[in-house]
């Protein structure tokens, strides 16, 4: 299919610009002042909130919609592991509680490269666990939580789980993942076709992961690259939604089909025409508007069901 006319707009901004060659603070900077400020979605309340963990204070902000039900999602933003917070992506929160009828709670995790792998990993399975001892002060019930995120975020989702697992804690109900990173890609169709011009570059994907990462090695540690794990039996119900002009695209499709093999209630969505990021753009694509309120409309359904 080709690119979405609306999308396509997106990347002249972006085509002539390559992360990797700029300094850290300044892709923090530019992702900031050219983000695409989404609608604010009513709440009925919003709440900035931090747990501690290991002498770290970790901010988060606690979105209630109106009417909403005692669920919760735990939401982790992307960025390649080296920018966002919960302001860049106060409006996609916004709108995963307003279509899903949740609870969000949006962590602002370490970041590297001053933070290197594995400090993101352990906040965000630290969040989870602060979540369930603190369901009563947030009002959600420990049986209706979903692990959600984009890109890096949705990596730490899919560790989270797993670590989860392995720790023998109890697992959310649900996850749902947006266009996930989750492991090294050298020879993908995806990562082929939309290395260039796509707005994630084959040459941030590398840097990103020189940044977060301390040594090769890490490249193929399970805690960065879950698409390894070959024991994935038992993990939570899983969305996967991947968007179609993404390098990553094929990567967050292989992992479905593990999941699918290990016997996973597993639902793909594939965004025709959308590029990675498209969260962040939906109010100017029509598309990734109506593919992210489908798919936080869905995650709602499951969790309340």
């Amino acid at each position: 299919m080709v690119l979405d006319p609306a999308a396509e707009k997106i990347l002249e901004i972006f085509r002539s610009i390559e992360l990797s060659t700029m300094a850290v603070e300044d892709v923090r900077n530019m992702m900031g002042s050219n983000s695409v400020s989404l609608k604010k979605e009513d709440m009925q309340s919003v709440q900035d909130v931090t747990f501690e963990h290991h002498g770290c204070t970790i901010p988060c902000r606690l979105y209630e919609p109106r009417g909403s039900s005692n669920a919760l999602i735990l939401y982790f933003h992307g960025g390649g592991f080296i920018f966002g917070d919960i302001e860049l992506f106060d409006g996609v929160a916004r709108t995963a509680a307003k279509n899903s009828g949740c609870k969000v709670l949006s962590v602002e995790y370490r970041l590297a490269p001053e933070h290197k792998f594995p400090a993101a990993v352990d906040d965000a399975y630290e969040a989870y666990l602060w979540v369930l001892k603190n369901t009563d002060m947030l009002g959600v019930a420990q049986d209706r939580i979903a692990l959600a995120g984009d890109s890096a975020g949705a990596n730490l989702s899919v560790v989270t789980g797993l670590r989860l697992k392995d720790n023998k804690v109890n697992l959310p109900r649900l996850e749902t993942l947006f266009y996930p990173a989750l492991g090294p890609d050298l020879f993908s169709e995806s990562l082929r076709e939309y290395s260039k011009g796509y707005f994630l570059t084959k040459e941030s994907i590398e840097w990103f992961g020189r940044l977060y990462l301390n040594s090769e090695q890490d490249f193929f540690n399970p805690l960065f690259a879950p698409i390894i794990r070959n024991d994935l039996a038992g993990l939570p119900e899983t969305i996967v939604v991947t968007a179609e002009h993404d390098p990553l695209r094929d990567q967050g499709e292989m992992y479905l089909s593990h999941l699918y093999d290990a016997g996973v209630l597993a639902t793909g969505i594939r965004a025709k025409g959308l590029i990675h990021g498209f969260l962040n753009f939906a109010d100017i694509i029509p598309a990734a508007q109506s593919v992210a309120a489908m798919t936080w409309y869905m995650t709602g359904q499951k969790l309340n069901a």
